[in-house]
């Protein structure tokens, strides 16, 4: 699978987040207690940027609606039925890369 960088790893501190525009993809870059997790960037509500909204306990915050995600596995704080794809990530010299699908 093709990797893209999302991110420096120092632009990412432990408690934050941040939103990652790769072409026409929107990511969400979270660092959790020292561990980085790559999900999608828009809400699956009405479409919010997740990387404009709030990051707090390890929850990244839509900020249209404040619908919350678990940033380990991308459930829905509500519905865990509900999930925000992740992604692989790998980490290479300073820089976060995540692992996308191929195009055909």
């Amino acid at each position: 699978m093709p990797l893209v960088e999302v991110a420096r790893l120092d632009e990412i501190k432990p408690g934050t987040s941040l939103e990652a525009i790769v072409g026409i993809e929107i990511y969400v870059v979270c660092n959790h207690e020292g561990e980085i997790h790559v999900l999608d960037g828009i809400c699956p509500h009405r479409n919010g940027p997740l990387g404009a909204g709030n990051f707090a306990d390890g929850r990244v915050i839509c900020p249209y609606h404040g619908w919350e995600f678990d940033c380990v596995t991308g459930e829905y704080d509500l519905n865990p039925q509900v999930k925000l794809k992740k992604y692989p990530v790998e980490i290479r010299a300073g820089v976060v890369f995540i692992q996308i699908e191929a195009l055909a």
